[in-house]
């Protein structure tokens, strides 16, 4: 039940971050990690505090949600008190919790910036009076803003002050032909970070054409299965994920005349080379750092 809720979650919070990112381009994300559900903090609770985290990253102008790298927030959130005011027809219940969020890189386990505040909220019972506490956290407030622009900061300098030993890392996971660690530390490299920005790129590019020998046979297995039920269109871009330049390069393009005549003009483009390695790179970094964070626990990240 609880891996069919963090689906359902994860679900509404991607409609919810497409549709800010939308009006907002960032090459910074950060990853946002959360407690599960308690005996005083409900599913509900921390749905709403997830939405409340996500629009203070994306409200800030500085960062998106998302996992292109291994920075994430966390809130370590805590009920302090909770006393019933009597009065009038009902008794109030009132709650105060303790409110901190963290910016954490999980490699590391270094933290570059935290927040804390008290938060009050009221209602009928304890869980209203919770509920009513979050809505107290004000996404657009100035602090908040400070708080993400203050921990890019810190990580940019990261990035610049560590370019040699993040590449070195990079090159370390090649040897073990661990290409996906690879070409996610690279692609991690902000475009901001100017210093480490454009050798990692260089890198990358040159660590993509070395996973093309696994890359290859997969995309062509999945092409040639795709033709096999007439699906020309879904064969032709498993195709198109291969470099041209590699050692199928010949059978790609061979693949590609036969099946041309048969796709509909829309789905033919001439692809820009470059383009399509960059974009390729940054869909494999980015399937890396989600399923590294899907990995860490979350009592694992407070230690």
């Amino acid at each position: 039940m609880k891996k069919i809720i963090r689906v359902i979650r994860m679900i509404l919070l991607c409609f919810f971050i497409q549709n800010i990112s939308e009006a907002q381009s960032t090459d910074f994300t950060l990853g946002i990690i959360l407690p599960d559900a308690t005996a005083e903090i409900n599913q509900v609770q921390i749905q709403k505090l997830e939405t409340k985290i996500a629009q203070i990253i994306n409200n800030s102008n500085e960062a998106t949600v998302g996992y292109f790298n291994d920075f994430v927030v966390y809130p370590v959130v805590s009920i302090d008190e909770t006393s019933v005011v009597e009065g009038g027809m009902q008794n109030i219940t009132v709650s105060t919790i303790d409110f901190t969020l963290f910016v954490k890189q999980i490699s590391s386990n270094l933290v570059y910036n935290t927040f804390s505040k008290k938060l009050k909220g009221s209602g009928n019972n304890k869980s209203q009076a919770v509920t009513n506490a979050f809505n107290q956290i004000k996404a657009g407030d100035e602090i908040y803003l400070q708080f993400i622009k203050i921990a890019k900061a810190k990580i940019f300098k990261y990035y610049n002050d560590n370019c040699k030993s993040i590449i070195q890392k990079a090159n370390n996971a090649v040897s073990k032909q661990d290409y996906e660690q690879a070409l996610g530390i690279l692609q991690s490299i902000p475009s901001a970070s100017t210093l480490c920005y454009n050798e990692a790129q260089k890198k990358a590019i040159d660590v993509y054409k070395k996973y093309q020998t696994i890359l290859c046979a997969k995309n062509m297995n999945t092409a040639k299965a795709e033709i096999a039920v007439n699906n020309f269109s879904a064969a032709l871009e498993a195709l198109q994920m291969i470099d041209p330049t590699s050692n199928c390069g010949a059978e790609v393009k061979r693949l590609i005349a036969q099946i041309s005549s048969k796709v509909d003009k829309k789905d033919q483009q001439n692809l820009d080379l470059e383009k399509l390695r960059i974009n390729a790179i940054k869909e494999i970094g980015k399937a890396y750092y989600s399923n590294t964070v899907k990995l860490v626990s979350y009592n694992v990240i407070l230690h």
